[in-house]
Order: C-alpha cells, then sequence, then structure tokens
C-alpha cells in the first residue's frame, strides 16, 4: 500500500456514506445513530448517514425522523412494502453520493468506529469486508457455538461453490468504492440474508478487487434474527446465487472453471431442481 495515500486516507478529509437497513429497530436505531453520527464527526468531514428502513411497524420510523430533524446529514428512506434486508440496503446504496460508501447493522454488533480498519486497505482494493472468521478477529462477546458453527460451514459451503477465498461474506460491514455501486447493486436479485454473498460473486465476477480484514465483531443478544431460519433462507438464496452464477459463466465470461458435465455441477443443479419443485 502506498503510506501517504493511506494516511491521506486515515484523515478527517474522506468523503463518505453509510448505510444502515432498520426493520422494527426501536431498541436499538437510536444508540445505532448516536455512535455512527460520533464517528463520522470525529473521522469525516463530508459525510450522509442514510437509514434504509424496510416497512417497520413499530416506532423505528419516528425515532429516524427525530434524528433527520436535527441533523440534514441523517437520512431515511422508508419503505412501505417490505424488500427484505437485501433489497433495502441495494436500493439505499444507489443513493449515495459519497466517494466512499459503507453499510453496517443496525444492532452496533461491529461498531462504525471499525471502519478505520477498512480504509486503511481501500487504497488498493475497490470492496474491502470486515470478517468475523480470519484470524485476528477480537470479538468482544464470545458468539454462541452454534452460530460460530453455522458461519464455519456456511464459510465452507460458499468457497466450495465458488472458489473465491472469501470467509465471512455474510458479514453485514462493508466498505466500497462510488463508482462500482452502479455495476454491483442494480443487479442485486437476492433481497433476503444470502444478499451479502451476492454481492462478493457478483464483485468477484466483474473482476473487482476485494480485500477481507479481521473486525472486532460481538454477538447482540437482542438479535431478531433465527439461526433456523438463517440456515434455510440463506441455504435456498445461495443455491439460486450458485445457479445464475453458473449460468453466467456458461453464456458469457468462464469465471468458474467447472465442467459442464461435472458431479458437483449435476448434484447441485439436482439439488435446486428440487428446491424448485417444492417451491412449486
Amino acid at each position: 500500500m502506498n503510506e501517504l495515500s493511506a494516511r491521506c486516507i486515515m484523515n478527517h478529509k474522506v468523503e463518505i456514506s453509510i448505510i444502515i437497513p432498520a426493520f422494527n429497530e426501536e431498541k436499538t436505531i437510536s444508540e445505532c445513530l448516536k455512535r455512527t453520527l460520533s464517528y463520522c464527526l470525529d473521522k469525516h468531514s463530508d459525510f450522509e448517514i442514510t437509514i434504509a428502513e424496510d416497512g417497520s411497524d413499530d416506532n423505528t420510523v419516528k425515532i429516524i425522523e427525530d434524528f433527520t430533524q436535527k441533523d440534514e446529514r441523517i437520512k431515511l428512506i422508508s419503505i412501505k412494502e417490505r424488500l427484505g434486508k437485501g433489497g433495502a440496503i441495494a436500493n439505499a446504496m444507489l443513493t449515495a453520493k459519497k466517494k466512499y460508501v459503507a453499510f453496517m447493522d443496525a444492532d452496533l454488533s461491529a461498531d462504525p468506529f471499525e471502519f478505520q480498519r477498512l480504509f486503511e486497505e481501500i487504497t488498493n482494493f475497490d470492496i474491502v469486508i470486515g470478517s468475523r472468521l480470519l484470524r485476528g478477529n477480537l470479538s468482544s462477546v464470545k458468539r454462541p457455538a452454534y452460530r460460530t458453527l453455522f458461519s464455519y460451514l456456511y464459510s465452507m459451503l460458499f468457497r466450495f461453490l465458488f472458489k473465491i477465498p472469501i470467509h465471512d461474506p455474510q458479514c453485514g460491514f462493508k466498505l466500497f468504492r462510488q463508482e462500482v455501486i452502479p455495476d454491483l447493486f442494480m443487479k442485486i436479485k437476492t433481497t433476503r440474508f444470502a444478499f451479502d454473498s451476492e454481492v462478493v460473486v457478483n464483485a468477484y465476477n466483474i473482476g473487482l478487487r476485494i480485500k477481507e480484514v479481521p473486525i472486532i465483531w460481538r454477538h447482540e443478544k437482542a438479535s431478531k434474527i433465527s439461526v433456523i431460519t438463517q440456515i434455510k433462507e440463506m441455504g435456498q438464496d445461495l443455491l439460486s446465487v450458485w445457479y445464475e452464477s453458473y449460468v453466467l459463466y456458461q453464456q458469457n465470461s468462464g469465471v468458474y472453471p467447472e465442467k459442464k458435465g461435472s458431479r458437483k455441477t449435476r448434484v447441485l443443479f439436482w439439488f435446486l431442481s428440487l428446491y424448485k419443485k417444492s417451491r412449486d
């Protein structure tokens, strides 16, 4: 890395847009916005914070509106009919105006000050993603064993399917250069939990430079996401992402060096056909 460039990025003059998806986050969104605003005021002179609100039916919108009235740099994009987390983020990412664009979770599982770790690497990359699984992560609260196991199994499946050397594609803590946003987020098809994985796959397909760095992560006990729901929906969505990517390979780019009739391909298409039949 160019040390001078990295030092310039780490100072207070860097532009940033931060996207925060929110669905029924009345218990967490106030603290999240206070912390994110504190980070931006400390590290960035030019910023915007956009909450991608996805059809909440609690007091989330009212709390956010109180913040937007006090600071015009805090913005609300509210959707009446739910798009899902991925759809809400993708929609908001396309409105971002700053040189660097990031997204993070509303439960503060990763503190916004962790973005500084990502900025240390962005000089030579198009996307830098946080990782809970790389050696060097310093999780401040021990995650439940079942979630850790699920994360590792998902990571193994992801790398098996896509041959992409990323360990934690699902971490909802990512930083992008503004110029790559349209190509990535206008083509997103997965709006549920595997959205993060599709972003990584699409980025890899079009040749973007991706860097994964360890971050401090804490398990948020108040998380509304059931691990059973995650397993079911991520599995379904990941197979769909794989299918789309494989078809893309057959038609165009040749990203994945799999033989058309390989055993893995036949087995995966068989599982995918069973899944599609179950949905009909």
